[in-house]
């Protein structure tokens, strides 16, 4: 089975040391060595070069070292990108193509002429035709997108697929098989063969695209997993180059707008499939119902439209102007402002304040400069008001997706509720045999929970949890099973169809009633 790691390197080129040598400590050495010491890595990195700059700057050395030893062993391959982590499709085209020019120009002092990417990356994989359009045009042959990009029902992995409009090769990522390695429900390659067993040597290949800081930084030791994964026979880990390269069968489409952590759901309206819509596609970016949000790209706009129109593009001032205007176009600011659920006073502040700082840099007594500092305080004004007005809270419980809506024990069929049951102490045991028991923890205390029903406090329920990364249901029907086959750990969790504890002859009852109904039908 051929598989396509791409992984995404990024750190804010202003983040707090502490943080950053946490980071490389924990993720990008010991992923960085191992991906050296394993024989069959192969992989994709997209590095932004604020990151490569600040690595450099702060004295890690040994990670760029070590990206470059892999990409001469021919275990990597490097892609484009923004280089200060800029949310492209909410740009103008200047903008645009100064952020992907300037990360290859950057990357290529560091790198040398090792750096020579084919592919592109935009940031939180977000996509659009003027994304596209830019990438073409700065030099990238193929790109990666997200699956809810592709507008059909389903994409296939015997296929090239071609941008009409610009003729940029197009790969599309597996939603599932990323979430399956990243959520880390997984922790070894014969758990992670059993997930995909539906689809193992069913597709041509599968691109995994992730953040490389859940290896080792998000999920403490999981870059194991993903060294197994890469030196088990059963797979073959390869370059999106290489994957282009063997596609024959081309298709020429039309992307959708939208990013990674967009769901098919978003393009619809009430859920019936009558009208589609692209407006929540960069909703975390760009939310029309956010006044902060608002405010953000008024003065973003100011400050774009400010340094355009400045005369004396030659001196001092303006240059430096134009490289806080880069910095400040780090898609970091908005994300933290959407409060869906996420939310930062600190970094939206910081954001506000670069902006403003763009313009003050050519003049502090302009009227531009008075306008700046008056969007800057509205700004602050604003995220101060959540905070103190219980908004913010508001919106986390709003966006929890659990939170005071009804218990899956009485939103869920008694057959279907005891069969999740059944597929949580399942879990519970296969973590306890792989001596992973603080996940065998978590599994049990799922059942509480639900037994309890205190399970709608959860920011993510659990069995949302199990579903997005296990291919279920994983046991036979619950009435198949006989009741000697139940343990007595589980029985007291189970329920008869009244939602009352579970008996032995309710449960008698209940199959032979089954067993009537399938040979009436």
């Amino acid at each position: 089975m051929k598989i396509c790691f791409f992984l995404h390197f990024y750190q804010p080129y202003n983040q707090q040391d502490d943080i950053l040598i946490r980071i490389v400590n924990e993720c990008y050495l010991p992923l960085t060595r191992g991906l050296l010491n394993t024989p069959k890595a192969k992989a994709v990195v997209n590095i932004n070069a604020s990151l490569s700059r600040l690595l450099v700057e702060k004295g890690y050395s040994e990670v760029i070292d070590n990206l470059k030893e892999l990409h001469k062993q021919g275990k990597i391959e490097f892609s484009g990108s923004s280089v200060y982590h800029a949310f492209l499709p909410l740009m103008p085209e200047s903008e645009i193509s100064r952020q992907i020019d300037s990360n290859i120009e950057i990357n290529k002092k560091i790198f040398g002429d090792l750096f020579e990417p084919r592919g592109f990356f935009s940031p939180e994989m977000a996509v659009s035709d003027i994304v596209l359009k830019m990438a073409k045009e700065t030099g990238h042959d193929w790109m990666v997108c997200p699956s809810v990009s592709y507008r059909g029902e389903k994409f296939e992995t015997d296929k090239l697929y071609i941008d009409q409009n610009t003729k940029l090769k197009l790969l599309f990522r597996n939603k599932r098989v990323s979430s399956i390695i990243l959520s880390s429900v997984c922790r070894d390659v014969e758990d992670f063969v059993k997930e995909t067993q539906d689809i193992i040597n069913v597709d041509k290949y599968w691109l995994c695209v992730m953040d490389a800081e859940t290896f080792g930084h998000h999920r403490i030791g999981h870059e194991k997993f993903l060294f197994e994964i890469m030196q088990d026979a059963r797979f073959e880990p390869t370059l999106a180059s290489k994957i282009i390269d063997g596609l024959g069968d081309v298709e020429e489409v039309r992307i959708r707008p939208s990013t990674w952590s967009n769901e098919e759901q978003d393009f619809w309206l009430d859920k019936e499939k009558t009208q589609s819509t692209d407006a929540k596609s960069f909703i975390l970016w760009k939310d029309p119902e956010n006044p902060i949000h608002a405010l953000q790209w008024e003065l973003t706009d100011l400050a774009i439209e400010y340094l355009a129109n400045y005369d004396n593009k030659s001196s001092e001032d303006y240059v430096k102007a134009r490289e806080l205007l880069d910095v400040a176009l780090s898609s970091d600011q908005y994300w933290w402002a959407s409060a869906k659920p996420w939310w930062s006073l600190e970094m939206v502040e910081v954001g506000a304040y670069q902006l403003k700082s763009v313009i003050g840099t050519l003049g502090t007594g302009t009227k531009t400069m008075v306008k700046a500092d008056e969007i800057y305080r509205k700004i602050l004004d604003k995220a101060f008001e959540w905070q103190r007005d219980g908004i913010i809270r508001k919106r986390h419980l709003d966006n929890s997706g659990t939170y005071l809506k009804q218990t899956f024990k009485r939103r869920t069929p008694p057959d279907w509720f005891n069969l999740m049951i059944l597929e949580l102490e399942y879990e519970m045991i296969l973590s306890a045999q792989r001596r992973d028991f603080e996940k065998a923890i978590k599994w049990r205390d799922a059942l509480l929970k639900i037994q309890l029903e205190t399970d709608i406090y959860d920011v993510l329920h659990v069995v949302d949890e199990l579903w997005s990364a296990k291919h279920l249901p994983n046991l036979k029907a619950f009435v198949e099973f006989e009741w000697d086959e139940l343990s007595d750990f589980v029985k007291p969790y189970l329920i008869d169809r009244e939602g009352n504890t579970l008996t032995k002859e309710a449960f008698e009852i209940w199959k032979k009633e089954a067993k009537s109904s399938t040979k009436q039908s």
